[in-house]
């Protein structure tokens, strides 16, 4: 049984309308344990359907009430021709009546966050310390610069990095992109010649099938030859043993009767 009753309907729609169902829908997979209750209710009401049904009704007069619900608003009518626009109205209107409004709270005063302090000023170099470290510097042998840093190339820089005229722009080539072609011809090779692997493969199948068929007809030939020699054999070797037996009758009837005496010379 698919097809739902009007009653049936009324049920499902009136169950699904009520505030306990209403306020558990979330929209998610969870759902389907609200679905399941709502089987059980009605069973209850003696409204026997699968869980499956029940959310396949719903989607069904979901999708029609919108339909209606549309044309209504196209068309500026208050009647709808329809006897569950109000039930299902009352369940899938966007803003239904009796939904809980969720109210925000204020935040409480001992929450509020304190704005961060400032960082601390950088600490002041002292001008002792400053002289200091310029005595330290100066101290340094250059020797034990040039010792770590190697001696120094001031012609070949200037003498490349002179100018731009003479740079020479550097040209380069890529190659061409041959992978991808490389793997689509190693691709066609590979199924060319499995395509003839299966090809000489199917006709050595076809020619080692037509081989058995040969021997069985030679063998089924062979074998009526010798039945209809056994038949011919059989047939004649009866023919004979009946043909002696005739003879045999013939000589007893004639037996029975006495021979014709010669006329006597009166």
């Amino acid at each position: 049984m698919h097809n739902w009753q009007e009653n049936e309907i009324n049920e499902l729609l009136t169950i699904r309308g009520s505030e306990a169902i209403r306020n558990q829908i979330t929209g998610t997979v969870k759902d389907s344990v609200v679905y399941g209750r709502m089987t059980k209710l009605l069973a209850e009401r003696g409204v026997y359907r699968s869980h499956m049904q029940v959310i396949s009704k719903l989607k069904a007069l979901k999708k029609q009430y919108t339909k209606y619900h549309q044309q209504k608003s196209r068309c500026g009518s208050d009647h709808v021709d329809w006897p569950f626009y109000e039930l299902c109205h009352r369940v899938f209107a966007k803003t239904p009546v009796g939904t809980p409004v969720k109210r925000h709270r204020s935040p409480s005063p001992m929450l509020t966050a304190s704005p961060p302090s400032p960082p601390p000023p950088p600490t002041a170099i002292s001008e002792e310390h400053q002289e200091v470290v310029v005595g330290l510097w100066d101290q340094v042998d250059e020797a034990e610069i040039h010792k770590h840093l190697g001696p120094e190339e001031v012609e070949d820089e200037e003498e490349q990095y002179s100018s731009s005229e003479h740079l020479q722009p550097i040209t380069y080539t890529l190659p061409p992109k041959r992978k991808k072609t490389t793997v689509m011809e190693q691709v066609s090779t590979l199924v060319t010649a499995t395509v003839t692997q299966l090809r000489e493969m199917d006709a050595a199948m076809q020619a080692q099938e037509d081989a058995r068929l040969q021997r069985l007809m030679d063998h089924e030939k062979e074998m009526q030859n010798n039945l209809m020699s056994q038949l011919v054999a059989m047939h004649e070797r009866i023919s004979g043993e009946n043909h002696k037996r005739h003879l045999e009758l013939v000589d007893r009837i004639l037996s029975r009767f006495p021979s014709p005496s010669a006329p006597s010379g009166h």
